[in-house]
């Protein structure tokens, strides 16, 4: 790693009352490009993710090269364009309580947080078109519940969004927000926005296969205008082999078509 380009710092947040670890790595010619506002790509689960460092998610967690390389190898490929990663990181028991017990709290942590402190002290997009949300397992459910609550109340948080083999609406406050936008008629909502969802064909968690299954069924079957959808099952993949696989997939997909 470019160290030249790499910040971290503990974020205290006053919505959940408690220290968040947060890395940042800077695309290549960040500092030569002074008059550039970059993409900015969230990523969930951080401590795990962010390098090519090994993590401690499962003893059988197949780590490649880490988010970070992969970022940088796309955008030298001119895969997607170049991009400013934020990790979020945090303990087994703080993303427990962040992406699944209070999924409402941790939103409004990125919206009233977050976000506005990467903006105020990095060139990145203000637009809701240039930030990617990237989520996985436990912390799939929460950024495709932000996806959601970004269509039920009409703004542009994330309008991209990677959810990778989550057990989706694990929660009551979750599934209650499903409810709703299935109620409403909210294509106006879902205009321009994009949702890459995926899991492992070989995934032995069956409640992960299954759960996909039901949302993108829905998810596909409504047919909302303007609306880009990915929804697959990658085949000879399970459960701790695809997370980096999707998230070059999922950017890859979501900058070449709807970039």
């Amino acid at each position: 790693m470019n160290t030249s380009l790499y910040r971290n710092f503990p974020f205290y947040s006053h919505k959940l009352q408690d220290t968040i670890s947060v890395e940042i790595a800077l695309p290549d010619g960040y500092d030569g490009s002074p008059n550039k506002a970059y993409p900015s790509i969230y990523l969930l689960d951080a401590n795990y993710f962010f390098d090519d460092e090994p993590g401690t998610l499962d003893d059988y967690l197949i780590r490649g090269e880490g988010m970070t390389k992969i970022v940088r190898t796309l955008a030298a490929n001119g895969k997607i364009p170049s991009s400013i990663l934020i990790g979020i990181g945090y303990t087994e028991d703080q993303r427990s309580k962040f992406t699944l017990e209070n999924v409402a709290g941790f939103y409004k942590f990125f919206i009233d947080e977050l976000i506005p402190e990467i903006e105020s002290k990095y060139r990145v997009s203000k637009s809701g078109n240039d930030r990617v949300l990237f989520g996985y397992s436990g912390s799939a459910h929460f950024s495709t519940y932000a996806f959601l609550n970004d269509v039920y109340t009409d703004v542009e948080t994330f309008n991209k969004v990677i959810s990778v083999s989550g057990v989706y609406f694990d929660s009551l406050e979750a599934y209650k927000l499903e409810e709703k936008v299935f109620r409403r008629i909210v294509n106006a909502s879902f205009s321009k926005k994009s949702l890459f969802i995926a899991v492992g064909a070989e995934d032995p968690k069956v409640e992960l296969l299954n759960t996909h299954r039901v949302f993108t069924k829905k998810m596909s079957s409504r047919g909302y205008a303007d609306f880009n959808l990915f929804c697959t099952e990658f085949p000879g993949k399970g459960h701790y082999d695809i997370p980096e696989f999707a998230f070059s997939e999922g950017l890859t997909w979501l900058f070449a078509e709807h970039g």
